[in-house]
């Protein structure tokens, strides 16, 4: 059997849990090998909430992957998401080395380095430092200032930053399993990288990835991602509201899917459903234009808020490719009308389909695959997973069995790759900063020479979101089960 070199992702959401594996090709394409999903329970709008119930699920899906291609899997990239996930933005300069011969490659480190001495709040990681643009004498915005003139560099970075308990949570989750974290990055950014074209990104796009319990959206323009947020709202709300109409929580899911809309205008006036009640005997007839009204009515406060999100980034008005919506509930139908209505911009439903090579696109042309598939093309830029071969009898290959080895010791003080662990400084009480509405960057004070320590950061403020955080505790998150059987006027 031929050796590969795996890269191992997975996708933890409200949900469900998705574990992908893949590999770099020979033209540097990605071969996605195996793509696994499994329903997961005692996740809450991101959060690990109950450690057993996850690690079940997890463990579910990542035996099924080691059946199906005769490896045991040690290592992996995960993915994040959850309002506790956030973007802020610091501005820091340094002074050119030599003026007369240009910016150099040596002057965009040093910068680089100030940036990496700035802080985190104690109860926050920085997961990632994002170049926003750079500024020589503060009149030329460059994308690469090596070799312009000028006697002053600056740069706006946009820190990513996660609260640390989710992380800590996951990597328990995962370390359960046997499996050693090899670094853990933000769905929204990651996703971005699946679903985008290269002239989305440049141009200027929205992803949109509505999950069981969560949207996240990510502003990209000039080929930067310049915003993320997450919103504590998404399919789990819409189901919530179908099972007001008298739906079993079991039958809400495909319902939804197979009958529902989020354009009550669009759904038939007439046509009914027959859904099966507590036994066999008992049915309840449901009006689909009815049923498209109580989607339509939660699918709408979410497109709203993703608009309010655009908004905020300060890119609304530039995004040329306007908004790329995915994850699992991007199939529901006529949900690309409905925010095509409500933000008033070019809408179009993304997969990772164009991310990997032709033999793999059939695995993933669920939008529900899209941040997997992003976490497996960061995963295979930063190196392969540890993976070893379980021996093979009769041609077939054993299965990896009821358990998972148990975790080996694990350094927490040896952060993964992909998240820093280095604690954010507050910035000192006289000089207080109202909360941001925007990511709108905090200017630093200037140095007197380059080399100098770095500035302190300013702490970044959380943006007031009112009801947003009162939905947290309201809305529930985990998506029914599927069920068969259906016919085509009756569930």
């Amino acid at each position: 059997m031929e050796r590969k070199n795996y890269t191992v992702a997975v996708d933890l959401g409200s949900s469900s849990v998705v574990v992908a594996v893949g590999s770099k090709g020979a033209e540097g394409t990605l071969d996605v090998a195996c793509v696994v999903s499994k329903p997961v329970e005692g996740v809450h709008a991101g959060k690990i909430e109950n450690i057993e119930l996850v690690s079940r699920a997890i463990r579910e899906a990542v035996e099924e992957v080691q059946e199906q291609l005769g490896i045991r899997i040690t290592e992996a990239y995960a993915g994040i998401s959850g309002d506790f996930v956030r973007c802020a933005r610091h501005t820091d300069h340094v002074f050119v080395y030599d003026p007369q011969n240009g910016v150099n490659r040596t002057d965009v480190e040093a910068l680089f380095d100030r940036m990496r001495n700035v802080q985190a709040p104690d109860d926050e990681t920085i997961m990632e430092r994002i170049p926003q643009n750079y500024l020589v004498d503060e009149n030329q915005e460059v994308a690469d200032p090596v070799g312009s003139f000028g006697k002053r560099l600056a740069s706006t970075f946009n820190f990513i930053l996660c609260a640390k308990t989710p992380i800590e949570r996951l990597n328990l989750a995962l370390r359960r399993l046997g499996i050693r974290s090899l670094g853990m990055y933000a769905n929204a950014l990651v996703t971005g990288a699946a679903v985008l074209s290269a002239d989305e990104k440049e141009e200027g796009a929205a992803v949109v990835n509505i999950g069981g319990g969560v949207t996240d959206v990510a502003v990209y323009y000039r080929n930067v991602p310049r915003y993320i947020a997450t919103i504590p709202m998404g399919a789990g709300a819409i189901n919530n509201d179908i099972r007001t109409l008298g739906i079993l929580e079991r039958h809400v899911d495909s319902l939804k899917r197979k009958f529902g809309s989020a354009v009550a205008e669009l759904a038939p006036e007439n046509k009914m459903v027959s859904v099966k009640g507590r036994t066999a005997k008992e049915t309840k007839d449901i009006l689909l234009h009815n049923l498209a009204v109580v989607i339509e009515s939660r699918a709408r406060d979410i497109a709203e808020y993703v608009a309010q999100e655009i908004r905020d980034s300060g890119f609304g008005d530039k995004l040329a490719y306007g908004i790329v919506l995915t994850g699992g509930s991007a199939q529901l139908q006529h949900i690309d009308e409905l925010f095509r209505r409500v933000t008033g911009m070019e809408v179009r439903i993304g997969t990772a389909e164009e991310a990997v090579d032709e033999t793999s696109r059939e695995k993933v042309a669920s939008p529900a695959y899209s941040t997997a598939v992003g976490l497996l093309l960061r995963g295979a830029a930063h190196g392969d997973c540890a993976v070893t071969d379980i021996p093979r009898q009769g041609g077939a290959a054993q299965p990896a069995g009821p358990t998972i080895p148990r975790a080996t010791p694990y350094s927490a003080g040896k952060p993964a790759t992909g998240v820093s662990a280095a604690p954010y400084t507050p910035r000192p009480a006289a000089a207080p900063t109202p909360p941001p509405t925007t990511p709108a960057a905090n200017a630093a004070t200037e140095g007197a020479a380059q080399g100098a320590a770095a500035e302190t950061a300013e702490t970044p403020h959380r943006p007031k979101r009112g009801l947003l955080d009162k939905l947290k505790q309201k809305l529930g998150t985990r998506l029914d089960d599927f069920f068969t059987g259906s016919e085509d006027e009756e569930i």
